[in-house]
């Protein structure tokens, strides 16, 4: 029985993404061609929409953040058997501001929507785009529920613990999120079922607001399998300078 391979990233944040560990992750897709790759929201910042005031130094424009995100994932597109984007937080900022009182940001804006956006931009049709809200909650990924997260925070917290309140607020459900930039698996096995909840490391480099922050980076691994696929085993991937090894293989960002 051969398992269905699922790679997960997210919050990234381009282009304010950590480059060694966006490459040692690109050069690991190459190799591996995983059978799904999903990204898991944050893929772009769009610092510039946001409420928040903006360091001296961060970008003005948004389209090339967009560019950039639209030439990594279609050769992400390449490689994987099935490409998912979600939006999150950070991407939602595009429907929020498009009214906004900075038109100067949208300079060379091609579309209304960001996915619009994107396709403009030069992104593959090749994709799944999938937009949270109260009917779409996240994605079903065995017995995995794969989300951003940002909608669920107010409920389910924050603090140290990311992944054990998950667990505990969600009746048992797998779940892969984002979000938080924080790397951490907690599992809990109760009437001899095992649930899991990963929060799943980030992409992103580091930012003027935040400086030296409690962030990991890297992604998740999901190994899918069983007849219905009922079961999953995963792999948080935990990077330190952009360097990690899978499967006696040694993957180095920085070369």
């Amino acid at each position: 029985m051969k398992s269905l391979r699922v790679a997960i990233v997210s919050d990234i944040h381009f282009d304010l993404h950590d480059v060694p560990t966006w490459n040692a992750f690109r050069q690991w897709h190459s190799d591996v061609q995983p059978d799904k790759t999903v990204i898991l929201g944050d893929f772009v910042d769009i610092g510039m929409m946001s409420r928040w005031s903006q360091g001296a130094n961060d970008p003005l424009f948004v389209i090339p953040q967009i560019k950039c995100f639209v030439k990594e994932a279609n050769a992400l597109a390449e490689e994987t058997g099935e490409l998912i984007i979600v939006e999150g937080n950070h991407d939602e900022r595009w429907a929020r501001y498009i009214n906004g009182d900075k038109p100067y940001v949208l300079q060379d804006a091609l579309g209304l929507t960001l996915k619009d956006q994107c396709h403009a931009q030069g992104l593959t049709e090749n994709l799944s785009w999938i937009r949270e809200d109260t009917e779409v909650k996240g994605i079903e990924c065995g017995p995995f529920v794969l989300r951003h997260g940002h909608n669920q925070a107010g409920r389910f917290g924050g603090g140290k613990h990311l992944a054990a309140n998950r667990i505990s607020k969600s009746l048992g459900q797998c779940e892969v999120f984002g979000h938080h930039h924080r790397g951490q698996l907690y599992a809990q096995t109760a009437h001899g079922k095992t649930a899991i909840a990963i929060a799943n490391p980030c992409m992103t480099g580091d930012h003027e607001y935040s400086k030296d922050p409690d962030w990991q980076r890297g992604f998740t691994i999901l190994e899918v399998f069983g007849k219905k696929n009922e079961y999953a085993t995963p792999y948080v991937i935990i990077m330190n300078e952009g360097k990690f090894a899978w499967n006696g293989t040694v993957y180095d960002g920085n070369k």
